[in-house]
């Protein structure tokens, strides 16, 4: 279990990362926003996103569903469920982390199964493996996913350390400003970003993005290189209310220390 909450938190600052680092558009008022996309759904100041996840490897397949609740004051739950093809039948129990806005240097990790939680602070350093990256970025063209516009690029990074070990990566994004989100979500997503940097390519890779209007929230993402293959896809969005006891640590529940 430990690995797999560790492969969702890196999974996740991803999706941080590639969604929010441009502009998004920050208007969450309802009326305004069913001009851009006839899918989005729903009333409420608060936010529900939905995306699946499928990464194929040599001997694995995962499937995964990620919910993402976000309140109007910034306040994130992220819930993961994954299945594989090790164990088909097997559920899993859900990953759930949680993150608020005035601690943008931490996130929660809660264990139903166990009544604990555990704190993770995953730093710039944790996520630097000591490999030096080239990238090149290319705009591919102009899309529809979910009824939002999006635009799509393509990004190819060559990874090396020494003489020892090279790998190339391409990554497909998909981003959109129809998406909707609040202005201090997007605050807190651009504080994560300047603290972690951006693992998956070159931090001068983000400008050329920007410039070719590749911005706003991420609808979708490919990534693969020789060894395994992984895409993530934005399939609901839309208002809600939510409690927020969701953003909280439940009564009752206990630290584990020994955590991610």
């Amino acid at each position: 279990m430990q690995h797999l909450k560790l492969f969702s938190a890196i999974i996740v600052s991803a999706f941080l990362l590639s969604a929010c680092s441009g502009n998004t558009t920050a208007n969450t008022n309802k009326d305004s926003v069913s001009q851009t996309s006839s899918s989005l759904s729903g009333s409420g100041d608060d936010m529900y996103y939905e995306l699946t996840t499928t990464s194929t490897g040599k001997n694995l397949t995962m499937n995964g569903i990620t919910k993402m609740y976000v309140s109007s004051k910034g306040d994130m739950r992220v819930e993961m469920n994954f299945t594989n093809s090790m164990s088909p039948d097997k559920k899993a129990d859900p990953i759930i982390i949680i993150g608020h806005s005035d601690k943008p240097d931490e996130s929660i990790s809660i264990d139903d199964s166990a009544k604990t939680y555990s704190i993770n602070h995953i730093s710039a350093d944790e996520l630097n493996s000591g490999e030096k990256t080239q990238s090149t970025a290319t705009k591919i063209g102009e899309e529809k996913i979910l009824g939002f516009n999006c635009v799509h690029a393509r990004i190819i990074s060559t990874k090396k350390i020494g003489n020892f070990y090279s790998e190339t990566d391409t990554i497909d994004l998909w981003r959109s400003n129809d998406v909707p989100m609040q202005a201090n979500v997007k605050d807190l997503f651009d504080k994560f970003q300047s603290r972690t940097g951006n693992f998956m390519y070159t931090p001068e890779t983000e400008a050329q993005l920007k410039a070719m209007g590749c911005e706003g929230f991420m609808t979708k993402m490919e990534m693969k290189n020789k060894n395994v293959s992984m895409t993530m896809q934005l399939t609901k969005s839309e208002h809600r209310n939510l409690s927020a006891d969701m953003f909280q640590i439940p009564e009752g529940y206990t630290e584990d220390k020994n955590g991610l």
